[in-house]
Parts: structure tokens; C-alpha cells; sequence
């Protein structure tokens, strides 16, 4: 479906101005955007660019590390929604949790929220975004969430569905802790309209990263989201 931009009245005097300038700065990111993408694309190996990860991560997802123990956890609806349990940080190692379930299980009164608040623990929650200042300007309102919102995971660990990259990256914030695929195409703009470049491409080379080590860029840096990915502007 094509969308015809919208053609200002001329009477519309007082919002010409403000518009054009954003509809300015949104071309200009636009076309650094393909550039770096082209240019990413061409000439980038993400291994040898630098990156701190030299390996790539497991691709099991806690559904099939855990099993019966997952299910159960998901059906009885222990948390709120299906997200939190799968984010959850394993305090011991999949085989230990799963050895102590099945012989704790069958007992008379097992508690099952109280075994997973036992052996497991909630991750750092991700970024607040408050709304603005009274009279804040809403360029610069954006610009001072670039850091709020920016996040690194560049460790190795056998403890978490979340799939650790090179490079920071920007997030959505609350509990939507990692790197969005189509998200951050807009993510991007916005970037290079406030001349964030260097974030942007991070970004880049965090995807030409997932790439190499999985084989397409998933929907987001969780294991449950290799099995999926989004429309491809990695292109």
C-alpha cells in the first residue's frame, strides 16, 4: 500500500515550518542510515570488527532447557504473563534445578512459586522512561533518553535466555530489556537525526553479529526469538 505524503495548506503558515524541519531531519537520517547500512554490509565482518565476543551463544531457550518444569511454570500461570519467567536468571545450572524439581515435585504441599522464587531470580529491571519536563522540547526530551534506553551485554552466560552482543545497543525500556530487529529500524533514524551515529552503528554491527552466529537477525537477542525474525531491512 503506498501512502501519498500529506500536502500542507497553504494557510497552515504556522505548522509549515515545524514540519518541514522534522520532515528535513527524517530524510537526512534516512539516507546516512542506507548508506551505513550499504557500507556495513560491504565492508564489515562483525567478528574481526572488534567485537569483545569471540564465540556465539547457546541457542537452547528456557522451554527446552527446562522442559516439564517450564510448562508447568506457564500453565498454572505463576507470573503474570509469559515473558518474566522466560527472562528469569538461573541461580544454578538447568540440570541441578531440574533434578531438585523431580524429586521435590511428588512431595505433599510443594509450593511451585516458591520453588522457582528459590532457584530462581529476576533481572535487572530494564530502563523507566519518565514522561517530560513541563515545556521541554520534545527533540530534546528524546535526546537525553539515548542513555537511558542504552544497554550492553557482552557476557557469556549459561544462567539467561538473553543472547549477548559486542557492541551497546538501544532497548524499548520496562521489561523489554533487549534489541528489537524492526523496532530499531526506527530507533536508528531517530539516532541519526540527532547525529548519534556511533550508536546506530553499534547497532548495525550488533545484527552483523547475530548474523554471522545464527544465521538471520531474530526478532530479539533471546533465545526464544531465534526460531522467528521480523521484516528485512538488513538487506
Amino acid at each position: 500500500m503506498s501512502v501519498r505524503p500529506r500536502t500542507m495548506a497553504k494557510s497552515d503558515s504556522r505548522a509549515a515550518p515545524h514540519g518541514n524541519r522534522y520532515g528535513r531531519l527524517l530524510e537526512r537520517a534516512l539516507s546516512r542510515l542506507i548508506t551505513t547500512i550499504a557500507v556495513l554490509c560491504c565492508v564489515i565482518n562483525a567478528r574481526s570488527a572488534g567485537a569483545q565476543i569471540v564465540t556465539c551463544a547457546s541457542e537452547v531457550p528456557p522451554s527446552e532447557q527446562l522442559g516439564e518444569l517450564f510448562r508447568n511454570v506457564q500453565v498454572k500461570g505463576i507470573f503474570p504473563d509469559s515473558k518474566t519467567f522466560a527472562d528469569l536468571h538461573f541461580d544454578e545450572l538447568p540440570n541441578a534445578i531440574l533434578a531438585d524439581y523431580e524429586a521435590r515435585k511428588v512431595e505433599s504441599g510443594f509450593d511451585l512459586g516458591a520453588f522457582i522464587h528459590q532457584h530462581f531470580s529476576l533481572p535487572t529491571e530494564g530502563p523507566t522512561v519518565e514522561p517530560a519536563s513541563p515545556g521541554e522540547p520534545i527533540d530534546m526530551y528524546i535526546t537525553r533518553l539515548w542513555e537511558v534506553l542504552r544497554r550492553q551485554s557482552d557476557e557469556m552466560s549459561r544462567h539467561s535466555s538473553l543472547l549477548p552482543l559486542p557492541y551497546p545497543y538501544v532497548v524499548p525500556g520496562g521489561r523489554f530489556r533487549e534489541l528489537y530487529y524492526w523496532d530499531s529500524y526506527f530507533t536508528m533514524l531517530g539516532l541519526e537525526a540527532d547525529s548519534r551515529h556511533d550508536l546506530a552503528l553499534n547497532m548495525l554491527k550488533d545484527f552483523a553479529f547475530e548474523i554471522d552466529c545464527y544465521g538471520h537477525v531474530p526478532n530479539g537477542n533471546r533465545t526464544y526469538y531465534l526460531s522467528r525474525s521480523q521484516p528485512p531491512f538488513f538487506r
